[in-house]
């Protein structure tokens, strides 16, 4: 009796072990993901929206194609085994799911009403990486001139603006591109290759350009819903890194990934905060990381 309690009691100690050692390893594979949060990506700005509380037509017919799971899944648009053949390892029309359509098919949807952020310039693009990895390079690319915004997105429909050299590992890395000229709404496409394993991971961000039909650029959250409102105050100059960041107001809410313009400056989020003073609250341990000055 007593050794049969003992095996019972072993084989109950390995099962747990088993379980520990399996979440553990779950808990790793996802902690090790992201997304561009500012101009934000389709999925991101879905995910903003809330999962459950979808207000754009773009968001809603997503959730439609692949259901609400993609939208708690945000950071995990990425192909484990990419090793720099994204062409390989990402078909033509699946782009913006990153070669997986049965996850985040909703996001490769060709809609001429993706919720987009206005543009001209320079712009600034930052990823949330909620796990941080040694990077061989940021790719991006944009939609050549012509794009056709209700046909699937191609690879031949892309051209390379900028590659980076390797970084090391960040949080919240960003990037300042030259935007070439363009008209109207477009697609930037940004690529995040880690160098310490052959993962990658894709974004989809719309955007923009004057002249454009921007009735759908606006978003439900705080940060991007006030962009057209407050970008006439940014500078359009192409030097100038807030172009499309709105300014910091006291009374808004802003959630980890967002950036605010003050004291022309621009500051991103760590996490929710309401009526902290940008400059008053940009330490270590702080809710703002100041990335610097608008006119870098």
């Amino acid at each position: 009796m007593k050794a049969q309690w003992f095996t019972q009691k072993a084989l109950k100690s390995v099962m747990i072990g088993c379980v520990t050692v399996a979440s553990l390893s779950a808990t790793s594979l996802v902690s090790a993901h992201g997304t561009i949060t500012s101009p934000e990506s389709r999925i991101w700005n879905c995910k903003q929206e809330g999962a459950e509380t979808l207000s754009s037509a773009a968001c809603q017919a997503a959730k439609a194609e692949s259901g609400t799971q993609q939208f708690y899944d945000w950071n995990g648009i990425r192909q484990g085994a990419a090793g720099g053949n994204h062409t390989s390892v990402v078909p033509n029309g699946e782009l913006c799911s990153g070669g997986d359509p049965g996850t985040f098919g909703g996001m490769d949807l060709a809609r001429n009403d993706w919720v987009a952020t206005p543009v001209n310039g320079s712009q600034t693009f930052t990823w949330y990486n909620s796990a941080a990895h040694a990077t061989q390079y940021y790719r991006y690319y944009i939609t050549k001139p012509g794009y056709n915004p209700s046909q699937p997105l191609g690879w031949d429909d892309l051209e390379l603006m900028v590659e980076t050299p390797p970084e090391a590992a960040e949080h919240y890395p960003s990037h300042t591109v030259s935007l070439p000229a363009r008209n109207g709404r477009h697609v930037v496409y940004a690529v995040w290759q880690r160098s310490d394993s052959p993962e990658a991971f894709y974004a989809c961000v719309d955007v923009m350009f004057s002249g454009g039909n921007t009735s759908s650029s606006s978003s439900s959250n705080s940060s991007s819903s006030s962009v057209s409102s407050s970008s006439s105050s940014s500078s359009s100059d192409s030097g100038n890194t807030c172009v499309g960041i709105p300014n910091w107001s006291t009374g808004d809410t802003y959630t980890q990934g967002d950036q605010v313009r003050y004291n022309d400056s621009r500051f991103e989020a760590k996490w929710w905060t309401r009526g902290d003073t940008p400059t008053d609250h940009d330490g270590q341990w702080d809710v703002w990381i100041n990335q610097g000055s608008c006119a870098n």
